[in-house]
């Protein structure tokens, strides 16, 4: 039964997106402010039934509350940049609804996909990748080199959030130098890992992940009624759709940002598995967190 749930995901989503998008060109209000929440989950079903159909798996055949905690902590993965953009100022939302209950749904809605579309994404390059390891060449974890990238990632930060006007770049990269190094002592998923074993194959899915996301979320965000602008104080010219072109490089850091997130949250979620009073005051928590930072965003980077 779930094999053919899997499958008929492909025309489901394939019917929402033609649907949403033919609804756009007709001006509904509705779906000028929800286009492109209906756009990614019927991207995400598409492409998901596509990674079942070529390998027998997919995030969505797995465990189905797996799949739920992505898209739940990928709101809280999102939020981190959210809280940096209210220090570097480089993007703004307008025409959001001005019900609270229904913008804060839409925050909610539109950043669970961000880790679940990437994770896809992903997921389908490597298939096409197969056994391929993409060797560039060898990097050894050691502890000076782990280190090493712990001091960058520190500065970065530091930098990123102190002079943003100059180094407003450096908060898409401050996190995979810190996180990187977190994650190998964890025992987590890492890239660094791979690469000591000349594996370069989830590093390109990763990144290029990140562009295939980064090109979707503007094509769709240039559409929709309710969408996101740019001011950069450098680098702010040759526009595709709303983003300046040299701002596309950003997605592929983001995208390596967003797996090492995933893997310090997924391995603390698979710690308390069976911890329920942990897990519900880590919950509670997350979603007090999530109304401070829809809150700060009403506040600070909402256009009225």
């Amino acid at each position: 039964m779930k094999e053919k749930i899997l499958r008929l995901n492909l025309y489901i989503g394939l019917i929402i997106l033609v649907v949403s998008a033919l609804l756009l060109i007709r001006q509904v209000v509705f779906m000028k402010t929800w286009f492109f929440s209906f756009a990614w989950w019927s991207f995400i079903l598409i492409i998901d039934s596509i990674n079942f159909r070529k390998t027998k798996s997919s995030p969505l055949s797995g465990p189905f509350r797996n799949f739920l905690f992505t898209a739940f902590i990928s709101v809280f993965v999102w939020l981190i940049f959210e809280l940096f953009n209210l220090r570097v100022k480089n993007w703004t939302y307008h025409n959001l609804p001005p019900g609270l209950f229904i913008r804060w749904l839409g925050y909610f809605v539109a950043y669970a996909t961000v880790i679940p579309a990437m994770r896809e994404i992903s997921f389908f390059i490597q298939s096409f990748l197969g056994r391929k390891k993409l060797g560039l060449f060898r990097i050894q974890p050691t502890p000076v080199l782990l280190r090493v990238f712990v001091f960058i990632g520190v500065v970065f930060f530091l930098l990123g959030l102190s002079l943003p006007r100059f180094f407003f770049p450096f908060v898409w990269l401050c996190f995979i130098f810190l996180l990187e190094p977190v994650n190998y002592w964890l025992k987590n998923e890492t890239f660094v890992e791979d690469a000591d074993k000349k594996d370069w194959s989830k590093f390109w899915s990763w990144v290029l992940a990140g562009l295939v996301a980064g090109f979707l979320w503007e094509f769709w965000n240039f559409w929709a009624g309710s969408h996101w602008e740019y001011s950069l104080p450098y680098l702010n010219f040759w526009r595709v759709f709303q983003m300046p072109v040299l701002g596309y490089t950003g997605f592929m850091p983001f995208a390596l940002e967003v797996f090492a997130l995933y893997q310090i949250l997924f391995s603390v979620y698979k710690k308390l598995q069976n911890k329920i009073i942990f897990k519900s005051i880590i919950f509670i928590l997350m979603l007090l967190f999530y109304i401070l930072g829809f809150y700060l965003i009403d506040t600070f980077t909402l256009i009225r």
